[in-house]
């Protein structure tokens, strides 16, 4: 399974699905051609900002971590 998110093309406004692993590359709208880096902003929408990948942080992710701090913590103390 490939996993993939949506972005709008800069030029035409048409939304294309980009595989993620393609996030920060430069990609071509299938639709008007025009070529443009796939990215998402923090919202998780698309940025038409200059070519920086930025990722908005995992929810999930985070409370692995704090899950993961407070066993530390408590072998730690133990």
């Amino acid at each position: 399974m490939t996993v993939r998110f949506t972005q709008s093309c800069p030029t035409c406004g048409r939304r294309i699905q980009i595989r993620a692993s393609l996030l920060g590359c430069t990609v071509g709208c299938q639709h008007c051609h025009a070529v443009f880096v796939a990215q998402e902003d923090f919202e998780g929408t698309v940025s038409r900002q200059a070519p920086s990948v930025v990722l908005s942080p995992d929810p999930l992710m985070e409370r692995v971590e704090q899950a993961l701090n407070r066993a530390s913590q408590e072998t730690s103390v133990s």
